[in-house]
C-alpha cells in the first residue's frame, strides 16, 4: 500500500516534537479503535522494522477505555510496541507521551525506549519493544532488588528535569513549549486523586481500608494543617512550570533489569515542580518496603529486600543533589542563575516538593479510589493495616515538614519513625537512635560544610543543619542553634576554616597566585574580617574568641607558605580543637568523679553536657563516667529560665542515657538542699577570671547562693580554655543581654506579661569566687584563693604542653620515648 507521509517539525531549542499524521489510500487514514489483525499491516506502512509480513505474529498486552497496547513480533524475535488511544481517551495522550518520549531520548539517551513512530490520525505510537525487561513495580512485589536504580534514576531526574528549566532553557521556548504540553484532563486527575481527596473525601469515592478507617478519620481527614499544606502542594502543582516533568512516575512507568532501566509511559506530561517525580519515585519505593515487610516470612530475605528499599530512597536523597548541582553549573545560561545563594535555593525547593508530593502519594495509595497493589495484596488484615499506617505516618510527617526533607538522615528518620510508631519492636529498623548518637557539631568534608545540631528545636525534634556560608553560622551562634562554651570553640574553629577555604577560592578564581606575598595580604585582610564577624556573635563566650586566636596563629605561622597550604593547616587544627575536647570533657569527668560518691544526688544547671560540647560535656562529665561505672546517681535539672535548657537539653540527654534525672523549677532547688537530697552541684561557665569569679547562665549564682547557706559543695566545670586569665575578677566580663520576648512570649501561646513592660534579661550572671567550693579542669581542680591555684593549673598545662611537643618531635625523627 502507498500512502503520503507529512510530517511537521517544530523546533524549541534542541528538542524536536514531530507531528506525523498518515494521510494513506488505505484505511488508516482516519481513526478506529484497532485490533490485533490490523496491527501488522500497519506498522509495515509506518515504518520499515521487520522484512516482511510473513511470519509476524500480534498479541494484545493491555487494555482500557484508554489505551489499548499491543506486542508485534517476528519468528527471529524482533518486536515492537504499538500503543493507540482509546475511543473515549483524547488525542492528546498520545501526542504528549509521543512528543515527551522524542524530548527525553534527545535529554537522556539510553534511558527511555525508542520512539519509531507517531500518527496523529490513527492517536498511536510504535516505540520499542522492552520485553527483556520487567515492570518495575512486577518486580518489586516479587521483592527482587535492582542495585543500579538509584543511580540511574537521579541520573534521568537531573537531566530531564533541569535541561527542561528555565535555568537552562530561552524563556520564550520554553514558554511555546509548555503550551504544547498543556495537559488538562490528565492534571486534573493528579490534583484530584493524588492533591485533594486523601484528606477530603468531597467526590464520595474514597476507598478505605475498614481497619484504618478510625485512623484516617481521625489523623487524616481532621488534620486542617494536613488539610492546609496539601491545598498549598495541589496550587503550587497547577502554577508552578519549574520543568517538564513525567507526571505520574511510578514503579509502573520503569522497564528494569539488573544492569538497566528505561522510564516509559509519560502520558501525564506537563510542566509543573519538579520535585513531583522524584516524590513519586520515593512513595513507591518506600510503598514496596511496606509490602515485604508484611509479606516475606524469611527474616534474612526480608532484612535485604527491605533494608534494600530504605536504602535506595536515602541514595536517591543522596545522590540528585549533587548531580543537580553539578550538571546545573555546566548548563545554566540564564545570566542570575550563576547565583550559588540562588541555586541552593532552588535545590532547596526541588527537595522539599519532594517531600511533599512524595507524601501526598502515599496518602493517595491508601485512601483514594485506587488502592496500591503493594498494600491490598497483603492478605493479612492486620499486616496489611500497619502497613498502610505507616505509609500514612509516613506521608503525613513528609507534608507537614516538607521544608526540613533535604537529606538522607531526614528521610531515615521519617521512616524509622512511622515504622516505629506503628510496630515498636520492628527488628528493621535496628535500635532507635538517641541524641547520643548525633554529633553536636562536626565537619563535613564532602560538602564543606559545619554540621550541628539544632538545639532551638530539642527536644521535640533532633534537626541537623548544614551551614556553609559565615552568615548562616554567625547566625547559628547567635541564636543559640549551637551554644554552649566547648561546642562554640569548635565551631569558631571550623566556621572560620570554611571561610579560609572560601577565600582562597575566591582569590583563585580572580587568577591570584597561590603563593604570593600580595596574595597572602589580600588572603589575611579578608581572613581577619570573617575572623571578627563571626567574634561578634556571642560577646560572653571565650571560647569563642579563644579557639579564633588558636586558628589565626596557624595562619600566622604559615605566612610564608602557600594559601592552600594554610587553608589544609587550619581544616586540621579545627579537626584538632574537636578531638581534643573530647579529652579534656574525659578529663574534667574523672577529677569530678573524685569529688562524689555512689548514690549522690547532684544537681546542674543550664545545660553543660554533651550538647554543650562534643563528648561527656563539662558539668555533666563526672555523671556520664559515673554512669558508665554504675555510681547510680540522682540527678536534678534546672529548667534554666527563660531559655529552658536545662528542661529541653538537660534532662532530654542525660534520661537518653539511661540515667535518673529529675526536673526542677529554678526556685526549687534551695527546698532539696535543705531536706538533704543534693550532695554537690555542678555547673558549667562561659568565663572565668583570675580570681575565680565565673560567668555562667543567669540564675547559676542563685544555685551558689542556696548551697552556700545549706554547706552543699559548690562545683564549677571549666576547660582551661575557657578561663581568663587576662581579667582580674567577674566585673570585667561583658554580660550579654537578650530580647525581653524570651521572657514574655516565647513559650507562651498568647503573652503572659502586659504590653510595652519592661524586662530584664541577662544572659548570664556572675557567681562570685568565695561561693565556689572548686573549679573542676582538665590539669586537676583549682581550690580558693583562686587566683593562686588557676596559676598552678596553667604551669601544669604549660609542661603537658612542652611534653606533647617533644613527643611530637620524636614521633617526627622516628624515635620512641624509650629512646
Amino acid at each position: 500500500m502507498t500512502f503520503l507521509l507529512v510530517i511537521i517539525t517544530i523546533r524549541l531549542d534542541e528538542f524536536d516534537l514531530f507531528y506525523a499524521g498518515g494521510i494513506s489510500v488505505s484505511y488508516f487514514n482516519h481513526y478506529f479503535q484497532m485490533k490485533e489483525s490490523d496491527i501488522a499491516e500497519y506498522v509495515q506502512e509506518r515504518i520499515s522494522f521487520f522484512d516482511g509480513e510473513a511470519g509476524l505474529t500480534c498479541e494484545k498486552i493491555g487494555g482500557s477505555d484508554l489505551n489499548h497496547v499491543f506486542r508485534l513480533s517476528d519468528a527471529g524475535g524482533r518486536s515492537v510496541i504499538v500503543k493507540q488511544a482509546g475511543e473515549e481517551a483524547r488525542a492528546d495522550r498520545i501526542r504528549i507521551e509521543s512528543s515527551m518520549l522524542k524530548i527525553q531520548e534527545s535529554l537522556c539517551p539510553g534511558m527511555v525506549p525508542r520512539l519509531y513512530d507517531y500518527n496523529e490520525v490513527m492517536r498511536a505510537i510504535i516505540m520499542e519493544d522492552m520485553s527483556d525487561y520487567t515492570v518495575l513495580r512486577t518486580g518489586l512485589l516479587a521483592h527482587k532488588t535492582y542495585p543500579q536504580f538509584a543511580e540511574q534514576i537521579t541520573s534521568f531526574l537531573s537531566r530531564s528535569l533541569l535541561m527542561t528549566s528555565d535555568i537552562v532553557m530561552d524563556h520564550r521556548e520554553k514558554k511555546r513549549l509548555a503550551a504544547a504540553f498543556a495537559n488538562p484532563e490528565l492534571c486534573d486527575i493528579t490534583e484530584n486523586l493524588v492533591l485533594g481527596e486523601p484528606v477530603m473525601d468531597y467526590r464520595n469515592r474514597n476507598d478505605i481500608f475498614p481497619p484504618v478507617r478510625d485512623y484516617v478519620e481521625k489523623h487524616i481527614y481532621k488534620d486542617e494543617a494536613l488539610r492546609a499544606e496539601l491545598a498549598a502542594l495541589r496550587f503550587r502543582f497547577m502554577n508552578f512550570p519549574q520543568a517538564l516533568i513525567h507526571g505520574n512516575l511510578n514503579t509502573d512507568s520503569v522497564f528494569i533489569n539488573q544492569k538497566r532501566s528505561f522510564v516509559f509511559n509519560p502520558e501525564f506530561a506537563f510542566f509543573g515542580p519538579a520535585g513531583y517525580d522524584m516524590g513519586t519515585v520515593i512513595a513507591g519505593i518506600f510503598s514496596a518496603w511496606a509490602n515485604g515487610n508484611a509479606v516475606i516470612e524469611d527474616p534474612e530475605e526480608k532484612r535485604s529486600f527491605c533494608g534494600w528499599c530504605m536504602c535506595t530512597v536515602l541514595e536517591i536523597i543522596d545522590l540528585f543533589p549533587d548531580k543537580f548541582s553539578s550538571l546545573y553549573d555546566e548548563k545554566k545560561t540564564d545570566p542570575l542563575a550563576d547565583s550559588p545563594a540562588f541555586k541552593e535555593q532552588w535545590i532547596h525547593g526541588i527537595l522539599a516538593d519532594t517531600a511533599g508530593y512524595a507524601g501526598a502519594e502515599c496518602l493517595r495509595r491508601v485512601i483514594g479510589m485506587d488502592h496500591s497493589e503493594e498494600t491490598a495484596s497483603i492478605a493479612d488484615p492486620k499486616k496489611r493495616a500497619d502497613a498502610e499506617m505507616i505509609l500514612l505516618a509516613f506521608g503525613k510527617n513528609l507534608i507537614l515538614n516538607r521544608d526540613r526533607f533535604l537529606t538522607s538522615s531526614d528521610y531515615y528518620q521519617a521512616m524509622t519513625g512511622a515504622i516505629r510508631a506503628v510496630e515498636p519492636d520492628n527488628s528493621l529498623c535496628g535500635d532507635a537512635m538517641s541524641i547520643l548518637d548525633y554529633d553536636t557539631v562536626n565537619l563535613d568534608d564532602y560538602n564543606h560544610a559545619l554540621v550541628i545540631i539544632d538545639q532551638t528545636k530539642l527536644p521535640s525534634r533532633i534537626e541537623v543543619l548544614s551551614l556553609t556560608g559565615q552568615e548562616e553560622i554567625w547566625e547559628a551562634i547567635k541564636t543559640l542553634r549551637v551554644r554552649g562554651a566547648p561546642a562554640i570553640g569548635v565551631t569558631a574553629g571550623m566556621g572560620i576554616y570554611l571561610a579560609a577555604r572560601e577565600i582562597a577560592a575566591r582569590l583563585a578564581a580572580e587568577g591570584m597566585a597561590d603563593h604570593d606575598v600580595l596574595t597572602f595580604e589580600a588572603f589575611y585582610k579578608e581572613y581577619l574580617k570573617a575572623s571578627e564577624y563571626l567574634n561578634s556573635s556571642r560577646p560572653t563566650a571565650v571560647n569563642l574568641s579563644w579557639a579564633l586566636r588558636r586558628m589565626d596563629q596557624v595562619v600566622q605561622d604559615r605566612k610564608d607558605q602557600p594559601i592552600s597550604s594554610i587553608v589544609r593547616a587550619l581544616h586540621d587544627e579545627a579537626l584538632e580543637i574537636r578531638d581534643e575536647d573530647v579529652r579534656v570533657c574525659r578529663m574534667i569527668g574523672k577529677y569530678g568523679l573524685t569529688l562524689v560518691k555512689p548514690g549522690d544526688g547532684l544537681l546542674t544547671h543550664c545545660n553543660a553536657g554533651k550538647l554543650a560540647a562534643i563528648r561527656y560535656g563539662t558539668a555533666t562529665a563526672p555523671m556520664y563516667l559515673g554512669h558508665e561505672q554504675g555510681y547510680n546517681f540522682k540527678i536534678y535539672c534546672d529548667e534554666t529560665r527563660p531559655l529552658l535548657q536545662g528542661a529541653r537539653l538537660t534532662s532530654f540527654e542525660l534520661s537518653s542515657a539511661g540515667m535518673d534525672v529529675t526536673l526542677l523549677c529554678d526556685n526549687m532547688s534551695s527546698a532539696l538542699m535543705r531536706e538533704g537530697k543534693i550532695n554537690a552541684v555542678f555547673t558549667g561557665c562561659d568565663r572565668v577570671a583570675a580570681n575565680g569569679d565565673t560567668v555562667n547562665k543567669i540564675g547559676t549564682s542563685l544555685a551558689a547562693l542556696a548551697a552556700k547557706r545549706y554547706g552543699v559543695p559548690f562545683y564549677i566545670a571549666a576547660p582551661t580554655s575557657t578561663i581568663d586569665m587576662s581579667l582580674s575578677c567577674g566585673d570585667q566580663i561583658v554580660i550579654e543581654h537578650r530580647d525581653g520576648r524570651e521572657v514574655t512570649d516565647m513559650w507562651y501561646e498568647t503573652p503572659m506579661a502586659p504590653d510595652n513592660i519592661s524586662v530584664f534579661n541577662p544572659a548570664f550572671d556572675v557567681t562570685d569566687a568565695d561561693l565556689i567550693t572548686g573549679i573542676v579542669t582538665e590539669f586537676g581542680i583549682a581550690y580558693p584563693p583562686y587566683e593562686e591555684s588557676l596559676k598552678e593549673i596553667f604551669a601544669k598545662k604549660e609542661v603537658y604542653k612542652a611534653v606533647e611537643q617533644i613527643v611530637k618531635a620524636m614521633e617526627i625523627a622516628g624515635k620512641s620515648i624509650d629512646d
